[in-house]
C-alpha cells in the first residue's frame, strides 16, 4: 500500500535482542527501558535502510549501530566508574578507621598460620560494619537513580524451570573454586616462604565477645553477599547485558574483584565473580547469585572460625570438607553436562562491537581510569605481603 513503510527495511536493535533464560516480563521491561528516548544509558538503535538512521534520545544520525552503541557504552562506563569511586571513598574511611584502631576490627586469617591483625573491639566492629553497609546501599541508590532500571530487570527471577538442583550445582562448583584457591595459595606460600600470601579469603572480626561474633557472622555471611550481588550481578550485570552477556559478566566481575583492594584476594574474587556471573546468566535469576555467594562464604567462614578456636581441629575439618566438596563438585559437574541446554559460554554475539573494542572503551573512560588508579594506590597501601 502506497505511503506505508516496508518493515523489511527497518531494523530495531533493541527489539531484536532476546535474553536467555528470562521470562516475557523481563524481556518487555528491558525493551521499554532501552526504547526510552530520554535514557542516555540505554542502547536502542533504529535503522531504516531506505531513509534515515535513528537513535533514541539523539534523533536522526548518519552513523551506524556501532557508533550508537559506543556512545551509550561510554555513558554506562562513566557512571560505573563514578559509583566505584564513591565506594572507594567509603573503603578509605574504613582503612583510616583500621589505622586509628591499631589494626581495625577486620583481620585476614591465613591457612598456614592462624593470624589476625588485632583483637577487635565492639565499637570498631559496629562502625566498620555500618560504613561497609552504607557503602553498598549508597552505590545501589546512585546507580539505580541514574540507570532507572525496571525492577524486573534489576532483580531478574528467570524462568519457572530453574530448579533447586541447578542452584545446588552452582553452589558446589563455587565451593570447589574455594578449595582450589586454598590449595593454590598454600602451595604458593610454601614456594615463596611468605605466610601472608595464603589467605583463606575470609574477613572476620577476631574477638571472643558474643556481640562481635554475631555482627561478624551476620555481615560477612548474609548482609554483604546480598548487597554485593544486588549491585554487581543485579544492577551492573543486567544493565550491561545490552552490550553482550560475556562483556557484562566481565565488567561486573572486574568491578567486584577490584573493590577489595587486597592482592591476596583480588584474583580469587574476580574468578568467583565470573563464575557467579555465568550462572546468573544461565539461570536468569539473581537468587542464584545470592545463594552462591552466601552459602560458600558461610561454609568457608565456619571452617575458619573452627580453626580460630582449635587450629588442629580446624585443619582436620578443612581437609575433610575439601575432600567432600571435591566429590560433590565432580558429581554435580557430571550431572550438569547431561543438561542439553547447558554451556559455560555466556556470549550471545548480539553486540555491534567486538569484545576488544569494548575493552578499549572501558580503559579510555575517564572515571573508570581514575578509579583504576585510586584502587591500585589503595591496594599498594593496603598490601600485606612481606609484613
Amino acid at each position: 500500500m502506497a505511503g506505508k513503510k516496508d518493515k523489511s527495511f527497518v531494523r530495531n536493535v533493541a527489539k531484536e535482542r532476546t535474553y536467555r533464560n528470562q521470562n516475557e516480563e523481563y524481556e518487555d521491561a528491558y525493551f521499554k527501558w532501552r526504547a526510552d528516548e530520554s535514557n542516555q544509558y540505554s542502547f536502542n538503535y533504529v535503522h531504516d535502510s531506505r531513509e534515515h538512521s535513528y537513535m533514541a534520545g539523539r534523533g536522526f544520525i548518519k552513523h551506524g549501530a556501532d557508533t550508537a552503541e559506543s556512545q551509550t557504552l561510554h555513558n554506562c562506563l562513566r557512571l560505573l566508574g563514578a559509583v566505584m569511586l564513591v565506594m572507594l571513598m567509603f573503603d578509605v574511611v574504613n582503612y583510616l578507621l583500621a589505622m586509628y584502631m591499631n589494626g581495625g576490627p577486620c583481620g585476614v586469617l591465613y591457612f598456614s598460620k592462624r593470624y589476625t591483625i588485632g583483637t577487635s573491639e565492639t565499637f570498631a566492629c559496629i562502625i566498620y560494619t555500618c560504613v561497609s553497609i552504607l557503602k553498598y546501599i549508597t552505590a545501589i541508590i546512585i546507580y539505580q537513580m541514574r540507570m532507572k532500571l525496571p525492577r524486573q530487570v534489576a532483580l531478574p527471577s528467570g524462568k519457572s524451570n530453574n530448579t533447586a538442583e541447578f542452584r545446588a550445582t552452582a553452589i558446589m562448583i563455587m565451593l570447589m573454586i574455594i578449595v582450589m584457591g586454598r590449595l593454590a595459595n598454600t602451595l604458593l606460600s610454601v614456594i615463596l616462604s611468605v605466610v601472608n600470601v595464603d589467605s583463606v579469603y575470609i574477613y572476620m572480626f577476631d574477638s571472643r565477645e558474643p556481640l562481635v561474633q554475631i555482627i561478624s557472622a551476620v555481615y560477612n555471611c548474609i548482609i554483604m553477599p546480598v548487597l554485593c550481588e544486588l549491585l554487581f550481578r543485579g544492577l551492573v550485570l543486567q544493565s550491561f547485558r545490552q552490550f553482550g552477556d560475556s562483556f557484562a559478566v566481565a565488567v561486573a566481575s572486574i568491578a567486584c574483584g577490584l573493590c577489595f583492594y587486597d592482592l591476596t584476594y583480588i584474583g580469587f574474587s574476580i574468578l568467583c565473580s565470573m563464575v557467579i556471573g555465568v550462572f546468573t546468566v544461565r539461570s536468569g535469576s539473581i537468587v542464584t547469585a545470592i545463594l552462591m555467594h552466601a552459602v560458600t562464604t558461610t561454609v568457608n567462614y565456619m571452617v575458619v572460625y573452627v580453626g580460630t578456636l582449635n587450629p588442629t581441629l580446624g585443619r582436620i575439618v578443612a581437609i575433610a570438607l575439601c575432600i567432600l566438596i571435591c566429590i560433590g563438585a565432580l558429581v554435580a559437574y557430571t550431572r550438569l553436562n547431561y543438561r542439553n541446554d547447558w554451556t559455560f559460554n555466556a556470549d550471545t554475539h548480539e553486540s555491534e562491537l567486538t569484545f576488544t573494542k569494548k575493552v578499549k572503551l572501558m580503559l579510555s573512560s575517564n572515571t573508570v581510569a581514575m578509579w583504576f588508579v585510586c584502587a591500585l594506590i589503595l591496594t599498594i597501601v593496603n598490601m600485606r605481603i612481606g609484613q
